[in-house]
């Protein structure tokens, strides 16, 4: 927990048919406003070091799950379009900045980073800084993966899988309380890789090069087709700040404590530079 006092908020925010549970960490001393947002299959719970490091450095924190994600609504780990996650960071974001003073920051993780490229794209002046950790352009092996997607949903009539937990992190205590969170969803529904392939088909090519962040990337990452994703944003974002993280693993802000350190001394100088 932080040393210091911090008032702790939480509760759900209405976004469509969803109920969004939502919480805020308000440091006695505040500087600014981060908006935190995971990725698939996670929750905003996991990012419960970050959110600890960002308040003893003075930030207010405000953080969602997504909908079918933690304790949000919806049914479980799909959604019928990507674009109800961008109504879902729309309503966060007007919620909480009219009371700002200034542009909040935004720092996310995978699939959540990708949503807010795409919220951000829609308004480059939306956020002050945004940190997209891991960002999921596409994942690996998509194109053969969209045809074995194909023959699953159409031939064996399955539905979907049973995750299979990854070693995506060197933290070994991460791993272990990842498989025994009962708010982790435990099943891979087709229709959430559906949806995906609809949003990278026609969203792939829509960029703006106006447009500048941070990313973060491990060298060690299989989750997301990282290759991809580095040539992305050097020809589409040429204006963005890129780190190879050396033997980091997909979930950088749950790495073993040097590379996840080095990871948030990282974020902080971005956000205070």
């Amino acid at each position: 927990m932080p040393s210091i006092k911090v008032k702790h908020e939480y509760g759900y925010i209405r976004a469509g048919e969803y109920q969004l549970f939502t919480q805020c960490f308000k440091p006695s001393n505040q500087s600014a406003m981060v908006i935190l947002l995971h990725g698939y299959l996670d929750h905003a719970g996991s990012f419960n070091r970050l959110i600890t490091f960002l308040i003893e450095n003075h930030f207010e924190v405000v953080c969602y799950d997504l909908p079918g994600h933690g304790l949000s609504s919806g049914e479980r780990a799909t959604i019928s379009s990507f674009e109800d996650y961008i109504t879902s960071l729309q309503v966060i974001y007007d919620r909480v900045v009219p009371s700002l003073t200034q542009r909040p920051y935004f720092i996310a993780h995978s699939t959540g980073a990708m949503i807010g490229l795409e919220f951000a794209k829609r308004s480059v002046e939306r956020f002050a800084k945004m940190a997209l950790v891991a960002p999921l352009f596409r994942p690996p092996l998509w194109q053969l993966s969209k045809i074995g997607l194909l023959f699953t949903r159409k031939i064996m009539f399955i539905n979907s899988f049973k995750r299979i937990f990854q070693t995506n992190s060197s933290d070994q205590d991460y791993l272990l309380f990842t498989k025994r969170d009962p708010l982790q969803e435990k099943r891979l529904p087709l229709s959430w890789l559906e949806a995906l392939n609809k949003w990278l088909r026609f969203n792939d090519h829509h960029t703006s090069e106006d447009l500048s962040f941070l990313m973060i990337q491990g060298d060690h990452d299989k989750t997301i087709d990282s290759k991809y994703g580095l040539k992305k944003v050097q020809e589409s974002y040429p204006n963005s700040q890129v780190i190879i993280m050396g033997n980091g693993h997909h979930q950088l802000l749950n790495e073993g404590d040097v590379i996840r350190n080095q990871t948030f001394s990282i974020l902080l100088k971005f956000l205070k530079g």
